[in-house]
C-alpha cells in the first residue's frame, strides 16, 4: 500500500443548509489503473453543540458518484439521509471524528472528491493509497479518538465502503472491558453494522442493553474476541461495514480483497445462485435507472430481459434523437460526415468502433452511455441545396450487447459482466437499434 496523495489543510465551512462546499473540493491524479483506498477523516457537531436547531452533516461524491444513496440503515434515519455509513452525521457524532475508508478502482488520470455539507462540519484530512495486488490492510489496536458520554446507540467511529471491489477476508478483533474492570459505571462496547444491518450480540441477542453491541465488555470481561465477515455478506454494487463505539474499546481490523470480482462471485454463490443474483441485480439497476430518469437505459434493459425482445427503431422526432444531438459525440458524427462530403461522397456507410482511426463514438450523457453501448455503423445521404448548405439523413446502427473487456473498472464493469454472463446463458438477449436523424450542415471548403 503506497500513499499517492494527502491533504490536511481545509477551509472553514461557510455554513448554510445543504450546500456544495466548493472550497473544500479536492482533486488528485493517479499514475496507474488499479485499486485505491481513499481515507477521509471529518467531524460534525449536533444541534446542541452548535447552539441551534441544526446539526452539522457532510457527504462526498467521487467523480460524481454519490455514496450511500440506496442504503437502508437499521439505525434512526437522520435528516435528508445523512445517517449512513458513507456520511458524517452530527446528531450521532456529537463533535467526534469519524474516518471513512473508500475502496474503489480508478483509472489512470485525474479524479475529484466533492463535498456537500449542512451546517459547519470540519474536514481533517484526505489521504489516497494505491493498493498492490494481494495487499492486506491492517489497522491494529485502534482506540476511539474521543471519549464521550453516549446513549445506548453508541457513536460512529470508522466506516469501510467498497465500491465495486470485493473484500475477501475481514477480521474484526476487539478487547472490551466490563464496568467492574474499569471501576466505572459503564463497560466498553462495539457495534458492527454491515450494509445498514446491525449485527446482534450472540450471547444476549434479546437484551435491550447489549443486543446491538456485537462486542460487550460486561459480557466479554476483557477477553479478546474475533468476528470474521464472510464474502457473501457483500452482495451489492456498493457495500459497507461500520464500527461504532461506546467508552474506550480496542479494535483491530484486517482486510484483504479479491483480485477480481469474478473470484468473489465464485466463492460466494453456486452457478444457479449467481445467475439469479445477476438477474436480480439488473432488475435493481432498472429501478435505479428509473429513479435517475434514465428512461432509455431502463427501457433498453427491460427489452433485453423480456421474453419477447424486439428491434427498436427511433425516428428523427424521438426523445433519444434530441439527446444525441445535444451530446458532444454528435459533433464527431457530423465531422465524420463532413469529411466524406469533402471527399466527394454524398452517400455511403461507415463502420465505427475503430479507436485508432478516430471512429469510435462515446456518448457523455449518462442515459446514452447506459443504453447505447457503441454505435456499430453509420449510413448517410447528403443533398446540396443552396450556398454551402447540405441536408443530411443519418441512420445509426447499434446492437444492445455487453463486452466486459471495454469496462475494466467500476462502476460500469460489474453490471456489464453480469449482463455478459446472462447473455451467454440466454437469459438476457441482444437486439438491434436503429436511429434515424435528419439535420443540415454547412461546409465552406468543398
Amino acid at each position: 500500500m503506497k500513499e499517492v496523495f494527502a491533504k490536511s489543510l481545509f477551509p472553514k465551512a461557510p455554513g448554510g443548509n445543504l450546500y456544495h462546499w466548493k472550497e473544500a473540493d479536492t482533486s488528485f491524479d493517479v499514475e496507474k489503473d488499479g485499486k485505491y483506498l481513499i481515507s477521509i477523516t471529518a467531524s460534525a457537531k449536533n444541534a446542541k453543540q452548535n447552539g441551534s436547531h441544526d446539526d452539522d452533516d457532510l457527504r462526498i461524491s467521487l467523480d460524481n458518484y454519490a455514496f450511500g444513496k440506496y442504503e437502508i440503515h437499521d439505525g434512526k434515519s437522520s435528516w435528508k439521509g445523512f445517517g449512513k455509513a458513507s456520511l458524517w452525521d452530527g446528531s450521532r457524532l456529537k463533535g467526534g471524528d469519524k474516518t471513512i475508508y473508500f475502496f474503489t478502482e480508478l483509472k489512470k488520470g485525474s479524479h475529484g472528491v466533492r463535498f456537500y455539507a449542512d451546517g459547519i462540519p470540519t474536514i481533517k484530512n484526505v489521504i489516497v493509497f494505491r493498493l498492490n495486488k494481494g495487499a492486506k490492510i491492517e489497522l491494529p489496536k485502534q482506540k476511539p479518538p474521543q471519549n464521550f458520554d453516549v446513549d445506548s446507540s453508541g457513536i460512529p467511529w470508522m466506516s469501510f465502503i467498497f465500491l465495486g471491489v470485493k473484500p475477501k477476508d475481514i477480521f474484526i478483533t476487539s478487547t472490551v472491558k466490563s464496568a467492574t474492570q474499569k471501576n466505572s459505571t459503564d463497560g466498553d462496547n462495539v457495534k458492527v453494522v454491515i450494509n445498514g444491518k446491525i449485527l446482534q450480540n450472540k450471547k444476549m441477542p434479546t437484551s435491550r442493553k447489549y443486543k446491538n453491541f456485537y462486542f460487550s465488555g460486561d459480557l466479554n470481561k476483557g477477553e479478546s474476541e474475533t468476528l470474521k465477515i464472510a464474502p457473501a455478506e457483500f452482495e451489492f454494487l456498493e457495500n459497507s461495514f461500520e464500527i461504532w463505539y461506546d467508552e474506550k474499546p480496542e479494535v483491530s481490523i484486517t482486510i484483504s480483497l479479491f483480485d477480481r470480482v469474478q473470484l468473489w462471485l465464485n466463492n460466494s454463490f453456486s452457478k444457479k445462485q449467481r445467475l439469479q443474483f445477476y438477474e436480480n441485480t439488473l432488475y435493481t439497476l432498472m429501478a435505479i435507472f428509473s429513479l435517475n430518469h434514465y428512461e432509455h437505459s431502463r427501457s433498453f434493459l427491460k427489452n433485453s430481459l423480456s421474453k419477447n425482445t424486439k428491434k427498436l427503431l427511433f425516428k428523427n422526432n424521438s426523445p433519444i434523437v434530441k439527446k444525441i444531438k445535444r451530446d458532444t459525440a454528435y459533433q464527431k458524427i457530423l465531422s465524420i460526415i463532413k469529411n466524406q462530403i469533402k471527399n466527394g461522397n454524398l452517400n455511403g456507410q461507415i463502420f465505427l468502433g475503430d479507436e485508432k482511426k478516430g471512429l469510435e463514438i462515446h456518448f457523455e450523457e449518462n442515459d446514452l452511455q447506459f443504453s447505447l453501448h457503441g454505435i456499430k455503423k453509420l449510413e448517410f445521404t447528403a443533398t446540396h441545396t443552396i450556398n454551402n448548405i447540405y441536408i443530411i439523413n443519418i441512420t445509426l446502427f447499434d446492437v444492445y450487447d455487453f463486452d466486459p473487456g471495454k469496462y475494466g473498472f467500476y462502476p460500469a464493469w460489474i453490471p456489464v459482466h453480469m449482463a455478459d454472463v446472462l447473455e451467454k446463458n440466454l437469459i438476457l438477449k441482444n437486439f438491434e437499434i436503429e436511429i434515424r436523424i435528419s439535420d443540415k450542415i454547412i461546409i465552406y471548403d468543398v
